[in-house]
């Protein structure tokens, strides 16, 4: 047992675990589940997944992320109750239900918030809000480097992993302008270029994965404009929010609260 690949974000009844997965970083707009935890009503037990240090250099593949994740961290001691999932992290969780499912005999229940499966656009999407942040650009230049991304995601069908790759060294060579400009060190510019690629990184795993039969089985939680996985969920229900506020609305919660009673978690 480890928790190298978790997080505890919330204590509770160790024999009643709910498992979360999500790419998280303090860098990002969104919302993350260590906020929606301190939402939640007290006492439960949640463990938030947490990236392979290699994805900071490299792609991984899905199978690496499982291997990591079904390692459960030491407190969790009996049944894994249920797992969610934001927004890609709902292709992993439907995964993860499933290897749980093999050791202990009964699948996790799975909630997903604004489930999201990956496509070419979705990393023109990513980088597009990223490079959107870049004040320091020029408008001529951020829509340069928006400009070369859709060209390079619309028009790349074949490998996933090249245009990953390619999107890569376009994030780098927008941010090494940043970077200078702002005289960062070398150590700095690299963790936030290693924060970019691992999360390209769970993108180019997430693609590897195919959640619509194990989404069949799952509820959806979702903002005002739904989300592409959604329909493949059994049921659904939506918010008048922002994909972004969906992890720190009460609302969100207490209706998360609910489905965690319903099943005595």
């Amino acid at each position: 047992m480890s928790t190298a690949s978790w997080r505890r974000i919330s204590e509770g009844n160790p024999h009643k675990a709910v498992l979360a997965v999500d790419f998280d970083s303090t860098a990002r707009p969104e919302a993350g589940f260590r906020r929606f935890a301190a939402l939640l009503k007290p006492d439960r037990e949640i463990w938030q997944t947490t990236q392979p240090d290699a994805a900071d250099t490299e792609l991984l593949s899905a199978e690496t992320y499982l291997q990591g994740w079904r390692e459960l961290p030491e407190g969790v001691r009996g049944h894994v109750d249920t797992v969610m999932g934001y927004c890609v992290g709902g292709v992993f969780a439907s995964a993860l239900a499933d290897e749980i499912a093999g050791e202990q005999g009964a699948r996790p229940a799975l909630l997903l918030f604004d489930p999201e499966p990956v496509d070419q656009m979705s990393l023109y999407r990513d980088l597009k809000k990223t490079v959107d942040t870049m004040s320091l650009l020029s408008e001529e230049e951020r829509e340069g480097y928006i400009a070369e991304a859709r060209g390079l995601c619309e028009t790349e069908r074949d490998d996933f992993g090249s245009l990953a790759r390619q999107v890569i060294k376009l994030y780098e060579t927008a941010a090494g302008v940043v970077f200078d400009q702002l005289e960062f060190d070398e150590e700095t510019s690299e963790d936030l270029l290693g924060l970019f690629r691992s999360y390209i990184s769970y993108l180019f795993a997430a693609r590897q994965l195919n959640p619509e039969q194990g989404w069949a089985t799952a509820g959806a939680l979702t903002s005002a404009q739904s989300s592409p996985g959604a329909p493949h969920a059994l049921w659904e229900r939506s918010f008048p929010l922002g994909t972004e506020e969906m992890l720190s609305s009460p609302d969100v919660a207490e209706a998360t609260h609910r489905f965690l009673q319903e099943r005595g978690a």
